[in-house]
């Protein structure tokens, strides 16, 4: 049993030096390469989500003598057709006299330009309750005819456009019915 201060003294015998400013240093340096961590992770993801970008466009009055945005975008006259399928395929039911009927739709849509095939995959959730909506809205007879079949093409590509915000040369061109059964 210790009896004496001695005996108690624990670092009796190693080689201790005495506490520097050591650790600090430690603490300040992890500290300043945290902040430089988060402040690039935080940089990175103000350009990731779309930030400096191009400024906001400027009211039509400040316009003047500036070209505006379908002025600036050429479409490459031999530029390849660029197709996106729509998939899985729609199948819809709707009511007709009394009787409910399916309608199955498999469409692709066509652009010139990549980045409005992207957009439209990037909103695809909108997209396709849009086309729902839509879809679920028509009647038999008028699916029966050309005509109609047309029209309808017509009204999911304004849909589309509509949805995804997509104007002058940065639209998507044309919608594809590949499968349509109606029953």
């Amino acid at each position: 049993m210790a009896t004496t201060n001695e005996d108690l003294d624990l670092a009796k015998g190693q080689d201790a030096e005495p506490a520097t400013g050591g650790g600090k240093k430690k603490i300040l340096i992890l500290a300043v390469v945290a902040i430089l961590l988060i402040a690039a992770s935080a940089g990175g993801m103000y350009f990731a989500l779309g930030g400096g970008g191009a400024a906001e466009p400027v009211a039509g009055a400040e316009l003047e003598g500036v070209a505006t945005e379908e002025e600036i975008v050429e479409l490459d006259p031999d530029a390849e057709p660029i197709y996106f399928a729509m998939s899985p395929a729609f199948l819809i039911n709707f009511e007709q006299d009394g009787r409910t009927r399916y309608l199955q739709i498999e469409m692709q849509v066509m652009s010139f330009d990549q980045a409005v095939i992207d957009k439209v995959e990037a909103n695809m959730p909108a997209v396709r309750n849009d086309l729902i909506l839509l879809l679920s809205d028509q009647d038999y007879p008028s699916l029966a005819t050309v005509e109609g079949k047309d029209g309808l093409r017509k009204q999911v590509l304004d849909s589309i456009n509509k949805v995804v915000r997509a104007k002058g040369a940065f639209r998507l061109e044309n919608v594809y019915f590949t499968g349509f059964v109606v029953q």
